[in-house]
């Protein structure tokens, strides 16, 4: 299997740079959400939230919540969604958020920064007064793209590194790129103890919260684990292929390598116990051993899409590749500051 790089990164408050290769600053994180995001009109059928506890005594992270986003938003629209995501990333603290939608567009398409791109899904009004703004708005890249190039196709720097299905704005998931990034990451942007990367770095050190974008299909390629066959469609029982390759995935995920912090770390001992601060004094070991109940494996074997599924790996994909990132190196990119990075 492929191995991780070595991190630049400390989980402390204590003044270091991600400058001639000192780590950097970040919060100890105790909660991971991972979110299979939709665009769909009636998203909360299908955009799900998995979250973890993280215990840095045991190396666990234990799945405690595994739920659709129209149950727990109390509606299945859109809007309501979208609406309770910001909000609950918004409310959350030592939380790394990993979901799964495109946060940027290629710099091609996008302006000069990001907060540009922000603002022109913000501003955007169909000139036809269409009550469907994300398709008119990827039709419109994607006419920009041909005058560009041939092809018309233009994709991240990101999502040709990560092997991502489609590009930002392809007609399959502008609707995601769209309402995902003017619904949930304007508002919670603009929260100064949020920290969307890699887009603000420099609020990492004191960030309550971290949101970064995930892609399990990504995640399951890196890993060699089946990537096709284990999402149903149309509503429809999965098949015994689908759960065979669930199980697979289930199996595939509890073997892969373990992942160790860098020698010179150091921790904020305020949030933590002292079994905590014991076990990672002796072992510098990044949790990521699955604990799901049996309730739980049951829920991803019967759910149709698989989103259950890509909810959790969503959340597993980011949390390791935040922990097994060369942070201070994404940082000095300036395409990935223009674009985002796939952290899975």
């Amino acid at each position: 299997m492929p191995t991780s790089p070595t991190p630049i990164l400390t989980l402390v408050g204590d003044g270091v740079n991600a400058t001639a290769g000192k780590p950097m600053k970040t919060p100890r994180l105790q909660r991971v959400c991972g979110v299979d995001f939709s665009g769909a009109r009636k998203s909360g059928k299908t955009a799900w939230l998995a979250e973890f506890e993280v215990d840095w005594s045991s190396g666990a992270l234990q799945l405690v919540q595994l739920a659709s986003l129209g149950k727990l938003a109390g509606s299945d629209d859109r809007t309501d969604v979208c609406r309770f995501l910001a909000e609950q990333i918004s409310r959350s603290h030592a939380t790394l958020w990993a979901m799964d939608f495109p946060f940027g567009l290629p710099v091609e398409l996008g302006g000069e920064d990001w907060n540009t791109q922000l603002g022109m899904v913000e501003s955007f009004e169909p000139q036809d007064g269409s009550r469907n703004p994300a398709a008119i708005f990827g039709r419109q890249l994607s006419v920009t793209a041909r005058e560009i190039v041939s092809s018309g196709r233009l994709r991240r720097k990101t999502d040709v590194e990560t092997s991502t299905p489609f590009d930002s704005y392809h007609y399959r998931i502008i609707y995601q790129t769209f309402h995902g990034m003017r619904d949930v990451l304007l508002p919670v942007s603009k929260r100064i103890e949020t920290a969307v990367l890699p887009f603000q770095y420099h609020r990492m050190a004191s960030a309550k919260r971290i949101v970064v974008e995930s892609c399990p299909s990504s995640f399951l390629k890196r890993w060699k684990l089946p990537h096709s066959r284990y999402k149903q469609s149309g509503g429809k029982p999965p098949t015994p292929v689908h759960r065979s390759n669930r199980v697979k995935i289930l199996r595939g995920i509890d073997t892969l390598p373990k992942i160790f912090s860098t020698k010179d770390i150091s921790y904020n001992q305020g949030s933590l116990s002292k079994s905590d601060l014991s076990s990672m004094a002796a072992t510098r070991e990044i949790p990521c051993r699955i604990d799901i109940s049996s309730y739980r494996r049951r829920v991803i074997m019967q759910d149709s899409g698989g989103d259950a599924l890509d909810a959790l790996l969503a959340g597993l994909a980011g949390w390791r590749a935040f922990h097994s990132t060369n942070h201070a190196d994404v940082l000095r990119d300036t395409r990935y500051g223009l674009e985002g990075r796939v952290y899975s």
